[in-house]
């Protein structure tokens, strides 16, 4: 809403625009200064002299008469007489000046109602001495009378200065740096940045100050007075009432215009220098700038569509089959650069990249590390590049979409217009590579656990992304793989499955695979390859006595390769050490090894009392490097009687009751050497094991390893008896059965 008369107002601007294209004479009388500012630069002293080239901008509106090729300005000082200069046009011709670059970036020429020239003067003045109180100025009349926020802006003259106290030094003024004429739209809210570059590295300080005027060689100036409903700090109409604010540190302008009126307002930007002398801050200068503003009742098309992507910069296209517009990106590339179509307003970027999300071909997001635009002076960019984490490795279509970033916004346009939140732009990535590498083995260490093996090819990927390798297994019975260990060497390709101990391989066969970990990506497993399970065909434990000695042994065709043949290996217990493993070679046929695809053999054990264990193994024919190892089975060939020293019990009732809960050993304590026990199940399964020395005071209770109670039943055992001192030397089997007898 207008403060003041708008249809008086409106009629003064219609005759303004008329005369003006009638080329009449009574308008052309006016300059219309529609602002400027004052900067100079230390050049040298002479003695008490000192020599500052003076740099004048003004700018007019179009409506008004040509400013002069020339214009004076004057330095003052309580201290000397006042001084002149004359400044020469530089830049532009015949005074004409050339329209303000930034003035129709987000209003037509027609809606902000005014065109504004920018002319540069420059030069030299000289300054008799040094003072604290030194004011160059340069005033001149009019002002443009359709300014709404100051009272009778026709007969307001035009006033500007920078000031400079060179009494601790000479000095450079701050520069403006930054455009100032801009026409705004009602609606929106703006960020317009005040920016000056400080050459000496001192301090600064920004305010808005008053517009003032000042008669032709003066240089005290009179604040004019702000029509009602404005002031000085608030020169214009806002929603909400009196919020436009200056950052004092930045020079960043922030308001949203209400109303359709041209003000007029000036910021100052404050000089600050430590005296080292006095250990105190001193002022040592100051610059001007006075504006002219048009607020216009709508911004272009362009501007209200928001932040949109340049089409036309090269590269730019719009996919055929879903419509986005695209950019081709290659394999590795760890940055997006993204081009608009209207300047950004850099104050709405959030620099830890929170203004975007990036997801990969398979849907997985892409860390984003930050922002950074290419900020003019105007603190604006017409591009930005998004730095990644990560490169980008997969083949496929990347998506990055807008969102509402840390700074509670999506990106605005330098009208004030955001960036619709998911707007997506679509990355197209190709030429990535294809690592290479495979599952070569699964094979049974030692009887105990699972080792998983695998080979890989380094020059087929980029080394530096390596993070992980990961290895699943799945388990009898189940469709679902699980991960079940991580190898963090690139170079490490082996990995032992800890989780499957000795009871379990004599139990089942588990299949396993391997996936790489490159650049967060996982890059697909190998193929599958399950463990060797050897077992006896009646499933009974292969317990041998001297009236027979026949075991049917059956296990499960390997798959990690194509198997030519398996060996069937016997190794002996000697000392509680297994021996080096033989091939057995009493066999019912010639054959041995046996010839895939058969996976079945009958062995006749012909061995002395002891303790023994059969296997099958069989190695890559392509590659020797490979061998996997089955489980084994335990052969028990019955020994001479028990001793009389060693008291077995033959059941056990673990209820707790205190009664028959143990199984003790009597006299076992005479054996210092070794006193193993071994409990197997009726399957063959070691469900326990003791230390090498059994301990009648920590004795077996009926569990299992993980101290599980077992089920009720028969139970085959092994007691390994050495004393060296007395030559004594047993192995005793036997049953034994466990009833909780409740």
């Amino acid at each position: 809403m207008y403060k003041k008369n708008n249809l008086m107002k409106n009629v003064i601007r219609l005759f303004i625009l008329a005369f003006a294209f009638l080329g009449m004479s009574t308008v052309a009388e006016a300059s219309h200064n529609a602002g400027g500012d004052i900067q100079y630069e230390y050049i040298s002293s002479t003695g008490n002299s000192h020599k500052y080239k003076i740099t004048m901008r003004l700018y007019r509106d179009a409506t008004g008469i040509n400013l002069p090729a020339s214009a004076t300005v004057y330095a003052c000082s309580a201290n000397f007489a006042t001084v002149s200069a004359t400044l020469s046009e530089v830049g532009t011709t015949g005074g004409s000046g050339v329209v303000a670059p930034t003035l129709f970036d987000c209003v037509s020429s027609t809606n902000a109602g005014v065109t504004i020239n920018v002319m540069l003067y420059e030069g030299e003045i000289t300054l008799p001495g040094n003072a604290p109180d030194w004011t160059f100025a340069f005033s001149t009349c009019c002002r443009n009378p359709a300014v709404d926020n100051i009272t009778n802006p026709s007969s307001q003259g035009f006033y500007i200065e920078a000031k400079l106290n060179n009494q601790i030094g000479q000095n450079n003024s701050p520069e403006f740096v930054s455009e100032p004429v801009r026409a705004f739209c009602t609606g929106r809210t703006f960020n317009w940045k005040q920016s000056v570059v400080e050459p000496d590295g001192d301090s600064i300080y920004y305010r808005i100050s008053h517009v003032k005027a000042g008669a032709s060689g003066s240089c005290s100036p009179t604040n004019i007075p702000y029509a009602a409903g404005w002031t000085y700090d608030q020169p214009i109409t806002t929603n909400p009432a009196n919020s436009l604010y200056m950052n004092p540190s930045t020079g960043l302008i922030t308001f949203k215009p209400s109303a359709i009126e041209i003000d007029v307002m000036a910021v100052t930007v404050d000089e600050y220098r430590y005296d080292s002398t006095l250990y105190v801050w001193r002022k040592i200068g100051e610059v001007n700038r006075d504006m002219q503003i048009a607020i216009a009742s709508v911004c272009t098309p362009l501007a209200q569509a928001g932040v949109q992507l340049d089409y036309q910069a090269p590269g730019m296209y719009q996919d055929p089959v879903n419509g986005l517009p695209t950019v081709d990106y290659n394999c590795l590339d760890s940055s997006v650069t993204l081009k608009f179509a209207v300047k950004l307003d850099c104050s709405s970027i959030s620099p830890d990249g929170t203004d975007f999300r990036l997801t990969k071909p398979d849907g997985q997001p892409l860390a984003i590390e930050s922002i950074t635009a290419n900020c003019d002076n105007n603190f604006e960019a017409s591009q930005m590049t998004i730095k990644l984490f990560k490169p980008l490795t997969k083949n496929g279509k990347y998506f990055l979409y807008s969102k509402v970033g840390n700074d509670g916004n999506t990106l605005l346009n330098k009208c004030g217009f955001p960036m619709n939140e998911f707007d997506t732009i679509q990355l197209n990535v190709e030429g990535c590579f294809n690592a290479d590498y495979q599952l070569e083995n699964v094979t049974i260490e030692d009887d105990k656990n699972p080792v998983i093996e695998w080979s890989a090819d380094t020059s087929s990927y980029p080394n530096y992304l390596f993070q992980e390798w990961q290895i699943f297994r799945k388990d009898p019975g189940q469709t679902q793989w699980n991960k079940v260990g991580t190898v963090f060497n690139q170079y490490k390709y082996d990995f032992k499955d800890g989780q499957i101990g000795f009871i379990k391989v004599d139990q089942d066969s588990y299949d396993y695979r391997v996936d790489m970990k490159l650049n967060d990506d996982m890059q697909g497993p190998t193929g599958d390859a399950h463990s060797i399970l050897l077992q006896r065909d009646n499933g009974i434990v292969p317990i041998v006595d001297p009236d027979t000695n026949a075991i049917n042994l059956i296990w499960n065709t390997y798959n990690a390769w194509p198997v030519d043949s398996y060996t069937v290996v016997l190794q002996e217990k000697v000392n509680g050490t297994w021996m080096q493993e033989f091939v057995h070679d009493h066999v019912s046929s010639p054959q041995n090894p046996v010839v895939a695809p058969d996976t079945t053999y009958e062995m006749f054990v012909e061995l002395v009392p002891g303790e023994y264990r059969v296997c099958v193994r069989t190695t890559n024919p392509g590659d020797t490097v490979y061998t996997a190892y089955s489980n084994c089975l335990p052969i028990i060939v019955t020994t001479p009687p028990v001793p009389d020293t060693v008291v077995v019990p033959n059941f056990i009732t673990p209820n707790g009751d205190n009664v028959n809960d143990e199984f003790i050993l009597q006299y076992v304590e005479d054996y210092e050497d070794l006193s193993q026990v071994t409990i197997f199940n009726r399957w063959g399964d070691r469900v326990w094991q003791s230390e090498p020395l059994y301990d009648n005071s920590n004795p077996w209770r009926g569990t299992n390893q993980n101290n599980v109670k077992l089920a009720d039943g028969v139970y085959f055992y092994t007691i390994e008896l050495i004393n060296a001192a007395d030559e004594y030397q047993y192995v005793i089997n036997g049953t034994v059965t466990i009833m909780d007898a409740r």
